[in-house]
């Protein structure tokens, strides 16, 4: 049986986890929400995106995101860009996760010489075996996305964990322009952006005196 191993105390708390039971709508993966799924281990899906902006061009040079490999951001709640209060964080797996599925997708973005050959190819991380989404023919990508395929909890073990928080980033290979799909019924302004999604479990904390009935100790001389 495989066995995990990592620091307590330089284990960064989690905001909030869901039970079984507990209604939410989406894992929120700013506020590192995690669900036990199953007892043992508490689960986690990180989104981080790279945004191509051409009112504020950011990384875009002459309206276009030149090929490289670009580091990605957990965006904000917080959508105005003058007063965000909450920033935008580094998309980082932490030490000890095990990774069980990644996926890329490009929302709002293609291809600029719309050959059909541009790809998109998640970084930073090994295992499992990344995705590769890659233009159409038409410049754009599939809006399904790519993803790996699925590894279950019985084919992991503690070698498969991250041996240090880890940064997740994307690789481009050809340069690319924010533009909206006219046959996806998009507005010009929709967002643009290219998305990672990187689902990972860690081990969860031992059971502890609040989680069954120790009696309490009866001193000399107590009586009921």
């Amino acid at each position: 049986m495989a066995t995990f191993s990592f620091d307590h105390e330089q284990r960064t708390p989690w905001n909030n986890q869901i039970f079984p039971g507990n209604y939410v709508t989406q894992l929120n993966a700013y506020r590192d929400q995690g669900v036990v799924a199953i007892p043992g281990a508490v689960f986690f899906r990180g989104v981080g995106a790279l945004v191509l902006n051409p009112d504020t061009e950011g990384n875009l040079v002459s309206g276009e995101l030149p090929a490289a490999t670009y580091d990605l951001k957990v965006l904000s709640p917080d959508m105005r860009q003058d007063d965000k209060p909450r920033l935008d964080r580094p998309f980082i797996i932490p030490e000890g996760a095990v990774i069980y599925r990644t996926a890329v997708n490009g929302v709002g973005v293609r291809e600029a010489t719309v050959a059909g050959t541009a790809t998109l190819k998640v970084a930073g991380i090994t295992a499992p075996a990344t995705p590769t989404a890659t233009a159409e023919s038409d410049g754009y990508f599939n809006p399904v996305g790519e993803f790996s395929a699925f590894v279950t909890i019985l084919d992991s073990d503690d070698t498969d964990a991250l041996a240090g928080d880890t940064g997740v980033q994307v690789t481009t290979s050809a340069a690319l322009v924010a533009s909206q799909n006219p046959s996806a019924g998009a507005c010009r302004k929709a967002p643009s952006a290219i998305i990672v999604e990187v689902c990972y479990y860690l081990p969860d904390k031992v059971a502890g005196a609040d989680e069954l009935h120790i009696p309490y100790s009866v001193e000399a001389g107590q009586g009921f």
